[in-house]
């Protein structure tokens, strides 16, 4: 009896119906796109695009390992609303996850309102956007256990907001308006809390709550 050859085949899984209809259903899912961990290889902040690299690679039926093509024109995960938005310095080697859309989002990066595919393609890397992730933990106090934490990695520099206290932590610390005026409420103060003296170099401006 002749039994064909199927690449990346295990022929105990093709001895059985069960055995071949996994298998088929195997390879279909294999087709589909949907999140994998990457590594940026460059960005452009001011356009939000980024060439990320894919670090789960393709093994061949004798066990080879293929590296993935480096992607290009991917938009980072930028939080926007109310026309705010929080950007970060994304650098080469930061790692994350990239996630593919349902479909061709070619068009909807140009015009960002509702459009028709230009492909039937679905669930492609190339049609995905990079999600930034500090994925091994970094830094912190037990202070700011029940904080919210805008940090550096190594803790040197943070906001730290939390029920009734906003801690800032940094070698300098910059404050302005378009007014020019530092104000401070009734019964703020500035400290500091390395025991060294405060100094407010602006039009400093003491109000009291109304």
């Amino acid at each position: 009896m002749f039994n064909p050859v199927i690449p990346s085949n295990n022929p105990a899984e093709t001895n059985s119906e069960s055995g071949k209809n996994d298998f088929l259903f195997d390879k279909l899912l294999s087709k589909i796109e949907k999140i994998a961990p990457a590594q940026i290889i460059s960005y452009d902040r001011q356009k939000n695009r980024a060439v990320v690299q894919i670090l789960n690679q393709s093994i061949t039926s004798q066990g080879g390992k293929i590296p993935r093509k480096p992607l290009k024109d991917i938009p980072a995960l930028v939080l926007y609303g109310g026309d705010f938005v929080l950007s970060f310095p994304i650098k080469e080697g930061d790692v994350g996850w990239i996630c593919a859309a349902d479909r061709n989002i070619s068009i909807f990066k140009q015009t960002l309102k509702m459009f028709a595919p230009a492909t039937y393609e679905k669930h492609r890397y190339k049609d995905s956007f990079f999600v930034p992730n500090y994925i091994n933990g970094f830094t912190y106090t037990p202070d700011d256990e029940d904080a919210v934490l805008l940090t550096s990695t190594d803790g040197s520099t943070k906001i730290s907001v939390k029920q009734g206290q906003v801690t800032i932590i940094a070698n300098t610390i910059h404050l302005g308006g378009t007014s020019g005026a530092f104000v401070l409420t009734e019964n703020s103060t500035i400290t500091d809390s390395r025991g060294g003296a405060c100094t407010v170099i602006s039009n400093t401006t003491k109000t009291k709550a109304e």
